[in-house]
């Protein structure tokens, strides 16, 4: 007969590998195909969607034979060899693989691998999906393919490693829920170095001064779908991040989750509204910055304390906009690094600001007012520390890959439009047969 530890058991491997890995690649795919084929113009649309379509499928292999050990099967604070490669994994969750439930032993590893994996694999591919947002319209497929293979393998893995996988962070206190850092700011700084390195698109900036540009996305609506699609995964990737073992915690854990997520959203939402005299599609770019804010303290913070972080999300996103193309005179294309990147840094910031059970923090996973000052210098340790390594690393790669060639189209396949350049296509056959815009 069935135990409540049997029924939790299955719930917990229902949600594990059912709807949370779901929802998140939905919003890893459609919700990032869709919103960034929004924001370019009608020429690279196809282009744009093939790069999230196949940026993973090769990274999604790779992750599995090699950065999933990496991350989660080695005890080395930095990154070691891996003690246990799940090459025969154990399917069940912890609660049940640990008892040996339905005669299946448990793992050397004390996880449900299979489970594990794949929760952590969508994880991975949204870190992906971010990048190439920041080179649209300019940027190679098989380079793409070749960037997300190493991300997978190596580079990723390496900031799990130090934070969800037992590395020199998590050891220290450093606190992040859902990935403000591990998968935000790790995507967020990735675009910015490779487009720092392939260089604006062609006309982005004009005259002796440099001045930007703006160039219209070809599809609001497309846009709007698309990052509302993202907050449905989101919902995925904030509660699917839950490690509570028995039925009480979780459920006080998971209505807190997604109040929290949902406050930060709305709150990112009106604070980039404000500073945009309500432009929809920089209000939308507001609502997803307000989530990747929220994803470090979800579990901690006050809901009314993630508004204000929310708020703040959405102003700094505009800002940043701003600074990058008036004053550093990069191209990110599809503001990539002042939504993940940007946010990603005051999320994990606002963890160690607004978690103490003082000020009203979960009264579970909140720490006390004593602790203050040293949470917040962990976070910003923690903060700093994956910064540099992932700028340092980004530009690495993407020097090889622009010096091998593999980064950037040519002058005519970026004019002409990298649809029918590149892929033989349009996205809008009957427009753009007798035009090119």
């Amino acid at each position: 007969m069935a135990t409540q530890e049997d029924y939790f058991g299955a719930t917990q491997q229902a949600f594990l590998v059912g709807w949370a890995p779901v929802a998140i690649f939905i919003m890893a795919t459609a919700g990032f195909g869709l919103l960034y084929a929004g924001m370019v113009r009608k020429k690279n649309v196809s282009h744009t969607i093939i790069m999230i379509n196949v940026g993973w499928t090769l990274a999604f292999f790779a992750y599995f034979i090699i950065g999933f050990p990496l991350a989660y099967y080695s005890t080395h604070p930095i990154l070691g060899w891996p003690e246990w490669i799940p090459t025969i994994a154990n399917p069940l969750p912890p609660i049940l693989s640990e008892s040996g439930a339905y005669g299946i032993a448990g793992s050397p590893s004390g996880l449900g691998d299979m489970a594990l994996w794949f929760k952590m694999s969508m994880f991975m591919i949204t870190a992906l999906a971010i990048v190439p947002g920041a080179t649209a319209e300019r940027d190679q497929l098989w380079g793409w393919v070749i960037a997300a293979a190493v991300i997978a393998i190596i580079i990723y893995p390496l900031i799990e490693h130090w934070v969800w996988g037992g590395g020199w962070l998590s050891t220290i206190g450093y606190i992040d829920y859902a990935g403000s850092s591990v998968v935000h700011l790790t995507g967020g700084m990735l675009g910015l170095t490779a487009a720092f390195i392939i260089g604006p698109r062609i006309g982005k900036f004009v005259g002796k001064d440099k001045t930007p540009r703006t160039f219209f996305g070809h599809s609001i609506p497309w846009a709007v779908l698309g990052a509302w699609l993202l907050v449905f995964g989101w919902f995925g990737f904030n509660i699917g991040s839950s490690t509570a073992t028995d039925p009480e915690t979780i459920n006080m854990e998971l209505a807190w989750v997604s109040i929290t997520t949902a406050m930060c959203m709305a709150g990112g939402l009106f604070g980039a509204a404000l500073t945009s005299r309500g432009h929809v599609l920089t209000s939308m770019i507001g609502l997803l910055s307000g989530a990747v804010a929220i994803c470090s303290g979800a579990h901690i913070m006050h809901p009314i304390w993630a508004f204000v972080v929310g708020i703040i999300s959405g102003v700094l996103t505009t800002f940043t906009v701003g600074f990058l193309e008036h004053k550093l005179k990069i191209d990110d294309a599809l503001a990539v690094f002042p939504v993940h990147g940007a946010c990603g840094i005051w999320g994990v910031l606002a963890t160690g600001i607004f978690g103490a059970k003082a000020i009203g923090a979960h009264p579970i996973y909140g720490f006390e007012l004593e602790e203050w000052g040293y949470r917040f210098v962990v976070q910003l340790v923690g903060v700093v520390a994956i910064g540099v390594t992932i700028a340092i690393l980004g530009l690495i790669l993407f020097y090889l890959l622009n010096k091998a060639k593999l980064l950037r189209v040519s002058k005519d396949e970026e004019l002409f439009g990298l649809d029918i350049s590149i892929h033989k296509t349009y996205a809008y056959p009957e427009e753009m047969m007798d035009k090119n815009e």
